[in-house]
């Protein structure tokens, strides 16, 4: 079996297990263990067999037992326990998955005894504390970066053995816990064993490993306890459906959720887990819009400078405002606004920026993709040394960048001669000042940033393996379930109060995922004030989904409540023409209408509408007020030339394409022109437009539209005889062309 396959197997099981369909449950998972050959596993599965059919006989046999439900609930964790452990052991043996093939290197790697890494990390924690201490006659330099090497093996010894050991031993356990309850241990060590941890559970669902990480989810550290909370919200999503038969996670879970802070930080994460939907459209709108609008109006800046500040300006520091001007007029000054805008929000505007950067060797290893940024990674501490770059300091300090991010940039110029950085770093000295007072501020300000920052830069770096790393495709996405957080049941466990449903459903709307703001509208309750603005976005929700039915139904619900409101009657109106209720669409743009008096959209919509309830005299006069307040305009002219031919005054209608025709025709409109001539007996004319329009078109779509105009020329009086022999002759025409 290959990776594929064993894969499906174990989605099939899952699947049947959610059914409940136990029986076929236990003989698929014991076709997939009869290849393993390992008679534990087979031990275990023939153990819960044999209770399933106790259980079924004492239920059929009317015996009642208070335990069944419990002893059933047990028996579907253990199903999943034994197919999970199946899974791993086959896709051990027989992928050939990147991570698969991580693991099967792993005991190559191990160059310290598990038991003893938690001592040697502690120690390596200390000697990296130790040049700083040491007096410069020792060449601290050089030690510094031998102790950050030695660091870092350990480090990723640490990571790897979290992340690749699928049923963690008590070795393991005692290694996780010794690393985040041990304060001698760095930060950067818990962080990166909380990710091992989260990237394991995405593969092998194990109850104790989740409950270790639901622990951190509480850590004392602000960037260990983000870390957790972040890697939790996929980990449960995957898993939903089994969750609830696993009382401790349950329990323990309650208890999470009953801390107000951390109830808060989960909100924020769900919406900040939404916002990466967008990062592709914000990648895409500066390669396509920005950038190039930016490169356009470079030259013209250039010129200015050259010219303008160096000449005519009196004053050598007063900037150019015509430089702004032109920005202005270019309309990139508003683009970049929202640039600065959607940064502010925590979006992700620097994926595209540092999409490219992400080929460095310090990106092969998995484990520094999960990194927090440390100014003493021996990859760049080259740059931190001494008094290193005050410029660069501030600015890794940021909130804006994620940690993958900060490491590309470092690295970019670590490509740098060193006298280059060296005069960049002495050019940005008042700016390195002005950042760490802002962001001194910053923090004085708003304490909850911190948590903010470390989420959102910690999802940002996820993103970026996940979508950026050259074996991304052998891993499972757990952005898949950004926008199914609010449908799981640890959604439901939360118990968010309204107002805090109602804000992740504004998001979604405001975001325009309107399938999933939909969900969560229906949930509300509001009272009788709110009633009506929520009705109207349902609505608006199932017509973006093109549920026009129900988008109607929640717009007059809305009008109950809210009379004579103009954006719910607009909105109505619609819904009835898009269902061809003409009859009630005039209703609605008439009332429309009063409201808006000069719309031209509206009065068109109107002109449609008593052209399709064959008022044609009432539709041509909202066509001719519309005539009268626009200039040559073809559209117009169409509709009161095809309603004037219905409504039977056909010379007019002749005049109306003979103006089409001279200024701007398309084929129909030979065609048209072809019908009036026809009908008011001019056959000759009404061949010549015939022809016109197939040259301009194919004879396909000519003889379509044809046939299905011919009831009106039937309706003018000319026989259905008559009708058929001109397609035919129009047929001898094309082929003879």
């Amino acid at each position: 079996m290959n990776h594929k396959d064993i894969t499906s197997a174990y989605n099939t099981v899952c699947q049947l297990l959610e059914k409940r369909q136990l029986k076929e449950t236990f003989d698929r998972i014991e076709t997939l263990a009869q290849a393993l050959l390992i008679w534990q596993l087979q031990e275990k599965l023939n153990e819960q067999k044999e209770t399933y059919r106790w259980m079924l006989k004492y239920s059929v046999d009317g015996v009642n037992d208070p335990e069944q439900k419990k002893i059933y609930t047990s028996l579907l964790a253990n199903c999943y326990r034994i197919v999970e452990e199946v899974k791993e052991d086959l896709l051990s043996i027989n992928s050939h998955n990147f991570v698969y093939s991580q693991k099967r290197y792993l005991p190559h790697i191990q160059h310290v005894n598990i038991n003893d890494l938690a001592s040697e990390l502690e120690n390596a924690t200390a000697n990296a504390g130790l040049p700083g201490l040491l007096e410069q006659s020792l060449k601290t330099k050089g030690k510094q970066k031998e102790f950050a090497i030695q660091h870092e093996e350990l480090t990723n010894q640490l990571f790897q053995q979290c992340w690749l050991t699928a049923k963690y031993t008590e070795s393991e356990l005692n290694l996780f816990k010794t690393v985040m309850l041990n304060e001698q241990i760095s930060v950067v060590d818990k962080c990166m064993a909380v990710s091992a941890l989260t990237l394991s559970l995405m593969r092998y669902f194990d109850e104790e490993r989740l409950l270790l990480l639901i622990e951190q989810c509480t850590n004392e550290r602000e960037e260990v306890s983000q870390r957790a909370l972040v890697g939790l919200l996929p980990v449960l999503a995957k898993y939903d459906s089994r969750l609830i038969l696993f009382p401790a996670i349950r329990n323990r879970l309650v208890v999470l959720i009953d801390n107000s802070s951390v109830l808060q930080h989960l909100k924020r994460i769900i919406l900040q887990y939404a916002r990466t939907n967008e990062t592709e459209k914000i990648s895409r709108k500066l390669k396509e819009e920005i950038l190039p609008e930016m490169m356009k109006v470079a030259p013209q800046i250039r010129e200015k400078i050259d010219i303008d500040s160096l000449i005519k300006n009196e004053d050598p520091d007063e900037k150019n405002p015509e430089w702004q001007e032109m920005l202005e007029n270019s309309g990139i000054a508003d683009k970049l606004k929202e640039f600065s805008e959607l940064q502010m929000d925590g979006a992700d505007v620097y994926m595209s920026t540092f999409a490219m950067l992400k080929n460095f060797p310090f990106f092969y290893e998995v484990c520094n993709w999960f990194r927090p940024f440390d100014h003493s990674e021996s990859h760049i501490l080259e740059l931190f040394e001494g008094d290193g770059n005050p410029f660069l300091s501030a600015m890794m300090t940021n909130g804006y960048m994620c940690n993958s991010d900060r490491y590309s940039f470092c690295l970019s110029l670590m490509q740098m001669p060193e006298t280059q950085r060296s005069v960049m770093s002495n050019a940005f000295t008042s700016e390195a000042e002005q950042l760490k007072e802002i962001q001194k501020e910053d923090a004085i300000i708003n304490t909850t940033k911190k948590a903010e920052f470390e989420s959102n830069a910690y999802i940002q770096d996820l993103y970026r393996f996940f979508n950026l790393f050259q074996y991304k495709d052998d891993f499972e996405n757990p952005f898949s379930f950004s926008l199914k957080l609010h449908n799981t049941w640890f959604f439901a466990l939360i118990g968010f109060e309204p107002e805090d449903v109602r804000q992740i459903a504004e998001y979604y709307f405001a975001k325009d995922f309107f399938s999933q703001a939909l969900e969560l509208f229906e949930k509300i309750e509001t009272n009788a004030d709110q009633c009506a603005d929520l009705l109207q976005k349902i609505g608006y929700c199932y017509q973006q989904l093109n549920d026009i039915e129900n988008a109607l139904h929640n717009y007059l619900e809305a009008e109950i409540i809210s009379p004579n409101n103009k954006w719910t009657i607009r909105r109505i109106a619609y819904c009835y023409r898009l269902l061809a209720d003409y009859p009630n669409a005039l209703e609605y743009y008439l009332k429309s209408e009063q409201f808006y008096p000069e719309n031209i959209n509206i009065q068109i919509q109107i002109g449609n509408c008593y052209l399709n309830n064959k008022q044609y005299d009432k539709a041509l006069s909202y066509y001719f007020k519309i005539e009268y307040a626009t200039t040559d305009n073809v559209k117009v002219w169409r509709a009161i030339a095809w309603t004037s031919f219905l409504g039977d005054k056909l010379q007019q209608a002749e005049k109306f394409y003979g103006k089409i025709i001279e200024l701007k025709p398309e084929w129909t409109d030979y065609l048209n022109a072809g019908h009036v001539a026809w009908a008011v007996g001019n056959r000759k004319q009404a061949v010549e437009h015939y022809k016109q329009a197939i040259t301009t078109n194919e004879l396909g779509a000519f003889i379509k539209s044809f046939t299905e105009d011919s009831k009106y020329l039937e309706q003018k009086g000319i026989d259905s005889t008559d009708i058929a022999i001109m397609l035919d002759y129009l047929r001898y025409f094309v082929e003879e062309k």
